[in-house]
Parts: C-alpha cells; structure tokens; sequence
C-alpha cells in the first residue's frame, strides 16, 4: 500500500525479518533524527535467534505502515508446544516492534510513549476475569539507547503461569520493545505441552535475553544509513 510516498514492507529472509520503508522521500519533521525504519536490516541476528529461540518457525510480521506521524512494524517468534520424544517442553516467544516518531514533535512524542511505558511496567500486580499480572518493579539500563528500562512479569491464567521480560529503549524519536518470554511444560503422552502445569523460565534468562536482543535491534537502527535525516 502506497503512504506517503513510500511502500511499507516486510520479508522474511532465512528466518529472520527485514522491515521498513522503500522507496521513501520523505524527509520527516525538522529535529526528528530517524525519519525511516530500516528497510534492509535483520534485527535480531541469526546468532541470538539461534541462541535464545532455537526451535522457533518463521517470523510473523506486522506492518503498521504509517499512520498519522508515526511509523511502526513488528516480528514475532514462536517456538512449539509439542516435541516428538521427551518429558518436558521449553516453548520461547519473541516479540520485536519499533515505533518511529516522525510529526513535528517527534522527540517529544517518543519521549511521552516512553514515560507511558514506564507508567504502565509500576503497576504491581493486576487482576481480571482471566487472571492476574504481576509486574516487578522496572530496572533502569544505562548505556542502551537514550533511556531505556527493563521489566519483568508473571501472568496467571487458566492455562497455568508465564513470564514475560520487557526491554523498552528510547533512542532519539524511535521506541523499540522487545517482549522475551519462556515456560517449560510437561509433556503429555502424545507430546502435547500440558498448559495448566507450566513453569515460567528462570527470569535470569529472559532478561539476559531481552537484552541482548534490544541492544541488537538498537545498534542495527542506529546503523542504518537510510534511516537518519540528512
């Protein structure tokens, strides 16, 4: 679909995703440093998606394209929740979205959707119909981005308990998000993960995950050339 312009796009090469902008003229507002997504940048790297998401599929993407002064897409990664052999299960989901500012208050509004985030990651534990989310206080991360925090939470369901690890960083008019989270279920005797029963993942390890992958992402958006107002 033709906006402003340019084309949004979204491809999945070797399993990883490459999205963005081509083909884009658009110059953004005066002051905004990034004014495109990366249109040819795989971010997370093969390396880290062979690390912390070993058995996951294909990417799913999901182009926001733009929409009024922002710009947005988004890759998931799933892992399976059935196994051939075995008693147990690690199923991993990964979640990448960067959101890019580009109206005339561009820094302005990535810093409002940055305090919005951190508002959100304070407050405590949160129950509904469904369940209840428990949310650990967030931890600032110096030296990523801008600003930059990193929360965790576990969610409690029906279906039983996960944890998520947030990593939210700031770099200039761009907010990127990484979503890491993990459960080992007991399998049963068809090889199907039993739900109700699972085990969120050590928190060490979907934090040390998160951010790996949300200092990947930042440093692939800082490189990319095309993204920054010249």
């Amino acid at each position: 679909m033709a906006i402003a312009g340019a084309v949004a796009a979204v491809v999945v090469i070797g399993g990883a995703v490459v999205w963005g902008t081509s083909g884009s003229d658009d110059k953004g507002a005066p002051g905004n440093h990034f004014v495109a997504l990366p249109a040819g940048c795989e971010a997370p790297s093969a390396n880290l998606l062979a690390q912390y998401m070993p058995a996951a599929g294909k990417a799913t993407p999901d182009v926001g394209g733009v929409s009024g002064d922002q710009k947005y897409a988004s890759c998931d990664w799933r892992e399976p929740l059935s196994a051939e052999k075995g008693k147990t299960l690690t199923s991993r989901h990964l979640r990448v979205a960067i959101r890019l500012f580009v109206g005339a208050s561009g820094l302005a509004d990535a810093k409002s959707d940055y305090r919005s985030a951190w508002r959100t990651s304070k407050q405590g534990t949160v129950t509904d119909s469904v369940g209840a989310v428990h949310n650990e206080a967030p931890i600032l991360t110096r030296g990523l981005g801008d600003e930059a925090f990193l929360h965790h939470s576990v969610t409690t369901t029906g279906l039983g308990r996960s944890g998520t690890t947030r990593m939210v960083v700031r770099t200039e008019n761009a907010v990127i998000t990484v979503d890491f989270d993990g459960t080992s279920y007991p399998l049963d005797h068809d090889g199907v993960a039993v739900q109700r029963k699972g085990v969120p993942l050590d928190e060490t390890v979907t934090r040390g995950a998160a951010q790996a992958i949300a200092r990947d992402v930042t440093a692939a958006l800082s490189a990319c050339l095309t993204c920054v107002r010249h």
